[in-house]
């Protein structure tokens, strides 16, 4: 029967994450009186978007871009060797927006690789990197600056991706992950810790100075988006998060792009703990209490997976089955609780469309967590998978048309 660590853990975890969600948007509140305007013009900014093979997402996500209402920026268009036609759809659109500059790259040798070949040469103040299945809300890029121009020790901040493409079932539930889940935990951690565990690789602006000071991106890292987060930090640096920033992301439409795109990020993780576990008397407050986190969510998944497999044992061989109702209705008041406070709280943004998809949150609730087990395990048994530069993956993005 599930009780105990298993049970209490996630329950607990989803209290804090709603109550530092609440203190962060009173304490964001006040940060947007003080800071009354959004700045449209102001320091430089170099928008980097790497590409594989994006002949076909790429006209709409530069569309998006060029109606952004900030007016100091260029955009660095990134052909990692593509093999359909994405350099030609980029001299295309260079042809047609003159703040547009193209850089092909001669072999492919992954997104890590590609940014750093662009920061090289860059003189802006800011870095937005961006990914190009993505369309951004024009005021995105304006938020993004006011927020790093608060603090000069912050070297980061990532905005919100709300899904697109939420034609399938699975599309619909990672639609609920990322308005909830995902948006509500970066919330708690900004305002409990001063960190985030990571930043978005969708949309997140970078002080150009503080990826020098770390060299920039690993090329050998699976997620090169957590491994820099980390790596600023290792550098006296923070990384925070700013939700009114939105743009709208495309994600997988099918189980297994599904757990393909989870693998990769849990094995992110996963690098990340194992580098700085060595090192954990050095680490920053905020660094520590981020690393006993993940740690606690790795022994829950290996707690919950036990008492499931106990279950089993006990149905099969003892033709007992022992399942705690209560705690499950307890779970699962907690997943409303999410869903009511995330639309509250964004009844204000036209654009995020809730419909109807309160109806889906039984799904959701089971999908979420075994969705975890299922990486969790995966992304320990490809841990020590070595390599060198770490390439691009087959994109699944559903019905994207």
């Amino acid at each position: 029967m599930l009780g105990g660590f298993e049970l209490y853990y996630p329950v607990i975890m989803s209290f804090v994450w709603i109550i530092g969600s609440i203190f962060f948007n009173m304490c964001e509140k006040q940060f947007v009186k003080k800071r009354t305007h959004k700045v449209n013009d102001g320091p430089s900014v170099e928008i980097f978007m790497s590409c594989y093979n994006e002949e076909e997402m790429l006209p709409s996500s530069i569309e998006s871009l060029e109606k952004i209402e900030y007016q100091n920026y260029k955009i660095i268009l990134i052909d990692d060797k593509s093999t359909d036609n994405t350099l030609k759809v980029m001299k295309k659109l260079a042809k047609k927006y003159p703040n547009i500059k193209i850089k092909a790259q001669k072999e492919n040798m992954g997104k890590a690789m590609a940014l750093n070949c662009a920061l090289k040469e860059s003189k802006a103040d800011y870095i937005l990197c961006v990914d190009a299945d993505t369309e951004f809300e024009k005021d995105s890029l304006s938020y993004l600056v006011a927020s790093i121009d608060a603090d000069e020790k912050i070297a980061a901040v990532t905005g919100r991706p709300i899904v697109k493409n939420t034609n399938t079932l699975i599309g619909k539930l990672q639609f609920l992950e990322y308005i909830m889940n995902i948006d509500m935990i970066k919330r708690a951690q900004s305002f409990f810790l001063g960190h985030i565990l990571t930043v978005s690789g969708v949309l997140t602006l970078f002080r150009r100075s503080a990826l020098i000071d770390v060299n920039g991106w690993s090329t050998e890292a699976m997620t090169e988006d957590i491994d820099v987060t980390w790596k600023l930090y290792d550098n006296g640096y923070y990384c925070t998060y700013q939700p009114r920033a939105l743009c709208k992301i495309y994600v997988p439409g099918t189980i297994k792009g599904f757990v393909r795109q989870r693998v990769r990020w849990g094995r992110g993780g996963l690098e990340v703990l194992k580098k700085h576990l060595k090192k954990i008397m050095s680490l920053s407050f905020g660094q520590k209490l981020l690393a006993i986190d993940m740690c606690c969510s790795y022994l829950w998944v290996f707690a919950v997976s036990f008492a499931i497999a106990k279950l089993f044992f006990e149905f099969i061989y003892m033709k007992n089955l022992r399942i705690n109702l209560g705690a499950l209705v307890l779970y699962y008041v907690v997943t409303l609780l999410f869903y009511w406070y995330s639309k509250f709280i964004n009844f204000k943004v036209e654009y995020i469309n809730y419909r109807h998809y309160w109806l889906y949150l039984p799904f959701f609730f089971y999908a979420y967590w075994l969705n975890n087990i299922v990486v969790v395990f995966s992304s320990f048994y490809h841990l020590f998978d070595a390599v060198k530069y770490a390439a691009w993956g087959a994109s699944d993005r559903g019905n994207s048309k």
